[in-house]
């Protein structure tokens, strides 16, 4: 009897240690990211790669225009009748810089309140990269395509986040860090 518990005790902790249970609130084949301060990943990313010339909105202020209102929302994410639902985004920090209208540099991060809409909402930030695409497709041709087509878009837990950017690989890179991935 006493081998029998032992040897359950060992087999439980061989399970725990290699990540064969759930964490609360996770099921099976789910990942969960680190609970970040989305405000810190992206402005360290912002300090980093020297990206001082756009907007920074965040979900942590009140103040008009360092926000996303609905109007802004729709501008960049949507349009009149199609817009992402921000009520089940809970956290958000974006960087967008258009000063120079031929080439874009984002970098965002959200935390959804609904995981289940991830997908969704990378399809919104999508639409964003390939209608900037599309626009230098159909006779802008000084737009920077190689860095919207080299963008990503991506989930990992209950987040989601997108960077185009000249540095996006390693800008991805260090979000990802941040969340554990």
């Amino acid at each position: 009897m006493k081998k029998f518990l032992a040897l359950t005790m060992v087999l439980a902790a061989l399970l725990c240690s290699c990540g064969g249970g759930a964490a609360a609130g996770e099921g099976a084949g789910e990942t969960a990211a680190l609970d970040v301060n989305v405000d810190e990943v992206v402005n360290a990313a912002l300090t980093t790669y020297g990206l001082v010339d756009g907007f920074v909105f965040t979900s942590s202020s009140t103040e008009l225009g360092e926000y996303l209102d609905d109007d802004l929302i729709m501008g960049y994410y949507g349009d009149a009748v199609d817009v992402p639902d921000f009520t089940k985004v809970s956290e958000y920090c974006v960087y967008i810089d258009e000063s120079d209208p031929n080439v874009f540099i984002d970098v965002g991060l959200f935390k959804l309140n609904d995981a289940s809409y991830a997908d969704t909402l990378m399809q919104y930030f999508q639409t964003r990269i390939d209608d900037k695409i599309a626009k230098a497709d159909s006779g802008y041709p000084e737009i920077d395509v190689p860095t919207l087509e080299a963008a990503t878009v991506e989930k990992y837990g209950d987040y989601v986040y997108y960077v185009i950017s000249y540095d996006v690989d390693a800008i991805t890179a260090d979000i990802e860090a941040a969340l554990g991935k």
